[in-house]
């Protein structure tokens, strides 16, 4: 099974744009152009087939491109006959999270419908809690009522307090990825052994490493917080970059250029801009390529599996930005920079 879903893996991710589609669709005039350009493409012929690019919203499109990724996810999960207890069951956590901070958000903000809006309808079913419902929820109490029955009730219940609206936010995402990563860690030990196991958790360990130096770093150049503030933003979850190394950092005048100095050293091997936006998209680069070696050589299903599905995010966002600028006439150079291949 393991040799036939890394198989599967690859042919997919055969079928990606290439550069010269990117290319293409950098050239096109507005969203209709570029929805027009992916009905040609083998990869997204079929998820746009019914659509009228000459009608359809930016939204609208990177909700198809969200629910392509979804409905190829689901269908290697069952080719691999893969239950939602299982590690391959992980973008559905994750998905499940991103629905609850999203839906905190909107209601911190006060914005009426905002979530019931944006809501993915087609994750109906597919999640442990009533998605209909966290959209119709107007308060932090009516959020924890829809979660009630889940494990992420008991890591928000000591967090949220409708009377400190906001403030309690990123903590509150911030908790609630720690307890996914606990949860991945215990699912690869029932489910792995050996190597595979551990490359599985160095996937995890390693975006922890990344997400906290990021964090870091942005926090500290952009917004000169305190070591204090930073570190309660931090994930509890390290690889090469352990708390020590943070806090000896975090102490010093120089912090943000000696974190950005240990993120490249470590991880981005000199291939950085000293840009904000430009980290973002170094660290795009770096999961690029680290997938796709993983999935040129894992004999592993889930690896295979969770490589494939890093790939596609990549290729998400990058139709994303391809979308963005098409609807803001930016030129193709200002926006191929801003492009993971």
């Amino acid at each position: 099974m393991a040799d036939a879903i890394t198989a599967k893996a690859r042919a997919i991710y055969g079928k990606r744009l290439t550069k010269e589609d990117y290319n293409n669709l950098l050239h096109k005039s507005g969203v209709s152009g570029v929805v027009a350009y992916l009905k040609t493409t083998e990869k997204y012929r079929s998820a746009f087939a019914n659509v009228n690019e000459t009608q359809i919203h930016r939204g609208q499109v990177e909700q198809i491109l969200e629910k392509q990724v979804f409905e190829l996810y689901s269908k290697l999960c069952r080719f691999m006959s893969a239950d939602k207890d299982s590690f391959c069951g992980y973008l559905i956590k994750e998905l499940e999270i991103k629905q609850i901070v999203s839906a905190l958000m909107h209601i911190s903000v006060n914005l009426k419908d905002g979530y019931l809006l944006e809501m993915p309808a087609y994750l109906m079913g597919h999640l442990s809690f009533d998605l209909m419902k966290l959209s119709r929820a107007s308060s932090y109490k009516e959020v924890l009522e829809v979660i009630s029955d889940t494990p992420y009730y008991n890591v928000l219940k000591p967090l949220l307090n409708d009377s400190k609206k906001g403030e309690k936010l990123e903590e509150c995402a911030v908790e609630l990825y720690s307890h996914f990563i606990k949860w991945a860690f215990k699912a690869i030990e029932k489910d792995y052994k050996g190597e595979d196991a551990k490359s599985l958790k160095e996937i995890f360990l390693r975006q922890s490493d990344l997400s906290n130096l990021m964090i870091c770093y942005r926090k500290k150049s952009l917004f000169n917080e305190s070591k204090e503030q930073i570190k309660k933003s931090l994930y509890e979850c390290y690889y090469r970059v352990t708390p020590a190394i943070i806090d000896e950092i975090l102490s010093q005048q120089d912090a943000a250029e000696k974190l950005l100095s240990l993120l490249n050293r470590i991880y981005l091997k000199n291939k950085i801009e000293y840009d904000p936006m430009f980290l973002e998209i170094a660290v795009r680069r770096y999961n690029n390529r680290f997938f796709k070696k993983q999935l040129s050589f894992t004999s592993n299903g889930a690896m295979a599996l969770y490589s494939l599905m890093g790939l596609c995010q990549v290729e998400r966002s990058n139709l994303q930005k391809i979308i963005e600028s098409a609807r803001y006439n930016r030129s193709p150079e200002e926006t191929e920079k801003l492009l993971v291949y």
